[in-house]
């Protein structure tokens, strides 16, 4: 008895314990209710609670993590049921109501002031345009070509990461993020996409009609709509208008393994699934990825960085089937029997051209640049917009958007003067080769500029030498060493430097606008211009060219008397090509017996001399430079690495500069008792001579340069230097005509070179000789 009386007491201290401790514990009433609760307590949400009651999110409601939730109310619920045909909620299959709950549930909490910015270890104000939600697409079957296999997308740009589940993302227009853009977006964005109303507060297709409802686990947006989750780029491409263009995609080689994409196996993926979902007897599981395309299709990441991911997403711009055949019948069909026969480097510019590793909206297409640099829509801002009788088939993607298209996207690779060589490798390996080794960055890109990449007067006239005039020329495409490269036959020949040389030298780069127009459209020449019907032109190297009647000489082809017939193949938006019988030399062979024997460049003195010779009245300027460039006391030279222009003053200009005192005569010159006069003779023909450089008198208005460019006039450095300061000429044009006069002087002398067949545009090695009718003088203006 005594025990128990003991006990009482305790018991009783212990109850009251416990009462405290309940009290201490229990939830204050300033502490909000869990999701679920505060949407039950809402009143308008039942239907889409008891979708959450057959999730296995329903937990994560009652209490788990911490949740943006945006909720449908039961108008948006029954709308919903009625548009698919649902008779209640059970009636939802499983797994469409897995994907609804799950879609609409964002990791963390988001204020919906909040929902553009970027939670990473704090608050970032960045541009988010989509969150992650817990929905992803689990490990599936799919046909290899061989055999079904599991197979889960990409997740990374090289791979698969293990937890990550390439979780889809929820996108929003919200009004915050369309008036920050740099080019403000509108409502016709929004609604070039959806039906629904913009608002300003877009959850994909619902708007939020109420928003911030704090809970203890989260916060609700009430939506006026139901939110489905959304296909990726690829599954959209699976679509029946779309099939070519996925084939192409889907094309496999001759062995049968995909161009565009491969099925990778990565460590633990296969028992990391097998865990997941012990009832499919899984075997082994593989990554899909596509590693040959500028959008990575199926991928739900833009990039492996989470705030990058949020504020981006690709654009792909797919032609539908009679646009696949369009660009076969208009730019393939010449060259190819199918587009199935098209090596996989020129399906993958194809392909590509079409997408872009951005989000293009609607608003922005007019500036809108692919994966190539094109503009979309061919010209850029000056351009169409989006033209929705062309674009018919506009939605948003999971990973950005999708615009279905009646026409293909114009190329650089299928549109220019590159084309031809792209599209005959059968003719043009060698030259391609050439470009690829040694032009890449330059040369070959320089082929493909046009209005397309914003380039709107390059012009180009490509010569197109072909495998069969270069192995006959003694090259040959080889390994060697460590990769592939030109050999030539001739052991005095440099195959590097030769081939280079030639792929220049057989192209012309010009200007087309409103000004000016130096195009070559053809090889006919230029029976007004002076020269005997012929007309001239300087090629990419720098060597001069002439030209009459479809036939063509360059320096070596002159010195063989030899003749280079041309005919014209195809006109492209940047240019025109043509077909050559033999190639144009910049020199001659050597008088060996052998081609194999190589070439040899002359000095220059031997065309200064055939000058005299076919014109007497440059005899005298003959003479001088023979015995400068001889003479034992102090020769004169000119490097064979060096372009020249060479001024030569005919008979009566140096008549009267003798005459005047500015030179000694000949004989003077010549004389060995005083070197004064030679050395004023060189000093002389010196300031005639314009290095580094050959200007042709072409009968254009204004200066023509190498680069295809014009102006009005230049100032151009002479041979002739005082001490080590260079002196200048200035170099215009007059009638046509080229005109030099002297610059610095102290009096004005000005010349202009006499048009003739035998006075001038003649050939040198890499120089052009001119007789011009007077002399100029440097004096110094000191």
């Amino acid at each position: 008895m005594k025990k128990l009386l003991v006990f009482i007491p305790l018991i009783l201290f212990l109850i009251q314990c416990q009462k405290e401790r309940d009290k201490y514990y229990e939830k204050p009433d300033w502490v909000e209710a869990p999701l679920y609760e505060v949407l039950q307590s809402e009143g308008r949400f039942s239907l889409f609670l008891q979708l959450v009651d057959r999730t296995q999110y329903s937990a994560s409601y009652k209490g788990n993590g911490l949740w943006t939730v945006f909720a449908p109310n039961d108008n948006a619920m029954s709308a919903y049921l009625k548009s698919k045909g649902y008779a209640s909620v059970e009636s939802i299959p499983q797994e469409v109501a897995t994907k609804l709950v799950a879609y609409t549930m964002l990791y963390n909490k988001y204020q919906f002031n909040q929902l553009s910015d970027v939670l990473s270890g704090g608050w970032d104000t960045l541009i988010s345009i989509k969150k992650k939600t817990p929905y992803y697409e689990t490990v599936r079957r799919e046909y290899n070509g061989t055999d079904s296999i599991w197979v889960v997308d990409a997740n990374l740009p090289t791979g698969y990461r293990i937890g990550d589940n390439n979780y889809k993302y929820l996108p929003f227009y919200l009004d915050r993020y369309f008036k920050t853009q740099p080019t403000p977006l509108t409502a016709t964005d929004y609604n070039t996409f959806y039906n629904s109303t913009y608002t300003g507060k877009n959850i994909q297709n619902a708007s939020v009609v109420k928003e911030n409802t704090i809970t203890a686990n989260g916060i609700i947006h009430e939506i006026d709509q139901i939110v489905e989750p959304l296909a990726t780029l690829e599954k959209i491409l699976d679509s029946d208008p779309y099939s070519s263009f996925k084939s192409l995609i889907e094309k496999r080689g001759p062995t049968g393994t995909p161009y565009f994409y491969s099925y990778l196996t990565v460590s633990q993926l296969t028992s990391y699934f097998r865990t997941m979902y012990p009832s499919k007897n899984i075997d082994h599981v593989y990554c899909k990825i596509y590693t040959g395309l500028a959008v990575p299709i199926n991928n739900e990441r833009y990039s492996t960085n989470d705030k990058e991911t949020e504020q981006n997403g690709f654009s792909v711009f797919a032609p539908n089937n009679a646009a696949v055949q369009k660009f076969f019948d208009e730019k393939i069909k010449d060259y190819y029997s199918s587009m199935d026969n098209l090596p996989s480097s020129v399906l993958g510019y194809f392909i590509n051209t079409h997408m872009v590793n951005d989000m293009v909206w609607p608003g922005g297409y007019g500036s809108a640049l692919n994966a190539y640099g094109d503009f979309l829509n061919g010209v850029g801002t000056s351009g169409a917009a989006l033209d929705r009788s062309v674009y018919t088939d506009i939605k948003p993607a999971s990973n950005g958007f999708f615009y279905g298209s009646n026409d293909y996207i114009k190329s650089h690779y299928f549109e220019t003067t590159y084309t031809e060589i792209l599209l005959i490798p059968s003719l043009y390996s060698m030259l391609n080769n050439a470009l690829q080794k040694y032009f890449v960055s330059s040369l070959k890109e320089d082929l493909m500029k046009c209005t397309l990449n914003g380039y709107t007067q390059e012009d180009y006239t490509v010569l197109l030498p072909t495998d069969e005039l270069l192995t006959a020329d003694g090259f040959t495409w080889a390994w060697i060493s460590s990769s592939y490269g030109f050999n030539h036959s001739s052991s005095l020949t440099s195959a590097d430097t030769r081939m280079q040389r030639l792929v220049r030298s057989h192209i012309f780069k010009r200007i087309h606008n409103n000004n000016i127009d130096t195009r070559i459209t053809d090889f006919s020449g230029d029976p007004d211009g002076g020269y005997d019907g012929y007309a001239y032109a300087v090629n990419d190297y720098g060597d001069m060219i002439r030209y009459k009647d479809g036939k063509i000489q360059m320096l070596g082809n002159y010195d063989e008397t030899d003749w280079v017939t041309v005919t014209p193949i195809k006109t492209f938006m940047n240019g025109q090509v043509f077909a050559i019988d033999k190639l144009l030399q910049y020199s001659r062979r050597t008088t060996q017996s052998s081609v194999s024997a190589g070439w040899e460049e002359q000095n220059i003195l031997v065309y200064i001399k055939q000058a005299a010779a076919n014109n007497p009245e440059l005899s005298m300027y003959a003479e001088y430079m023979d015995y400068l460039m001889t003479n034992t006391y102090s020769p004169y030279t000119l490097s064979k690495e060096s372009f020249f222009t060479l001024l030569m003053p005919n008979n009566t200009a140096l008549n009267q500069a003798i005459a005047d005192g500015v030179l000694k005569p000949i004989a003077d010159v010549k004389s060995t008792s005083d070197l004064s006069a030679l050395n004023g003779a060189i000093y002389f023909f010196k300031y005639h001579i314009i290095p580094n450089a050959v200007y042709v008198n072409d009968g254009y208005s204004q200066v023509l340069l190498s680069s295809g460019k014009t102006q009005q006039d230049a100032v151009v450095s002479t041979a002739l230097k005082i001490l080590i300061e260079s002196t200048y000429l200035r170099m215009d044009k007059v009638g046509g005509n080229l005109h030099f006069t002297s610059h610095n002087s102290t009096e004005t002398r000005s010349a202009f070179v006499v048009k003739g067949v035998t006075n001038s545009n003649l050939f040198g090695a890499k120089a052009v000789l001119h007789e011009i009718d007077n002399y100029l003088l440097y004096v110094s203006a000191n």
